[in-house]
């Protein structure tokens, strides 16, 4: 018999925040290795690269149909891939799942994870007009980064934020939309340490805004500096030259 595995739904916006709070209330109905009359429609994306961990026909994949929201209709889409796992035991994991958060009939928000069950992307259509506006990655599971479509209009990224451990370090963003990063903004402890912007939109920073008071605490933060070999005393009591 087939066991079935996967990791926990994570949010990391507002609106992921409330399709888990919508799939913690509603129900579930599965229909295996079924297409489903009422199936949704995939949203679909230039950007979205990994497309290929939904496919249903590849060897040893397996699909079901989920109705979270009670309505007679299938709102999500998991797609399993099958193998064995250390005891030999066919096992499946989510590889791919799809969800309409809206139950307006289409799909708006496509979720990969790798073979060892660990999210690896996300990609969304926040305001539903059938274009993906927003991307995000991990790395082992954990958020590395974010990018928008702040205009809602052209499905290009204009806003990047990047992650290091979970924590946001930078953002860049394209104010003119020429696809080239005018601003830079720099953090430390999730508070904005500087900010570089480019007035004259040619790829360089013309200025520079820096919060002292956060590059004070970061400098309170980081260790003390090594101490060189040049000075430290050798055994006769003198300092040793630097080589």
């Amino acid at each position: 018999m087939r066991r079935r595995s996967h990791s926990a739904l994570l949010g990391t916006v507002a609106v992921l925040v409330a399709i888990a709070a919508g799939i913690a209330c509603g129900g579930a109905s599965v229909e295996p290795k079924s297409k489903g009359a009422n199936a949704p429609k995939a949203v679909t994306s230039d950007k979205f690269k990994g497309a290929t961990r939904c496919d249903t026909k590849a060897p040893g994949r397996e699909v079901s149909y989920h109705d979270l929201s009670g309505s007679g209709k299938p709102d999500m889409i998991e797609v399993l891939a099958y193998g064995k796992n250390a005891n030999g035991t066919p096992e499946g994991r989510v590889v791919c799942m799809e969800l309409d958060t809206n139950h307006d009939g289409t799909l708006d928000l496509i979720r990969l994870f790798n073979d060892k069950g660990e999210m690896e992307s996300e990609e969304a259509d926040r305001n539903y007009d059938g274009k993906s506006d927003l991307w995000i990655t991990y790395e082992k599971g954990v958020i590395a980064k974010q990018a928008f479509d702040t205009t809602f209009k052209t499905g290009k990224e204009d806003e990047i934020h990047y992650y290091r451990d979970g924590k946001l370090k930078r953002i860049e963003r394209d104010r003119n939309g020429d696809g080239k990063i005018d601003i830079w903004e720099f953090y430390v402890n999730d508070k904005l340490e500087r900010m570089g912007v480019d007035l004259d939109f040619n790829g360089k920073v013309d200025v520079w805004y820096r919060d002292e008071l956060a590059r004070a605490e970061a400098k309170k933060l980081a260790p003390p500096p090594a101490a060189s070999a040049s000075a430290a005393p050798s055994a006769s009591g003198k300092k040793k030259e630097a080589l």
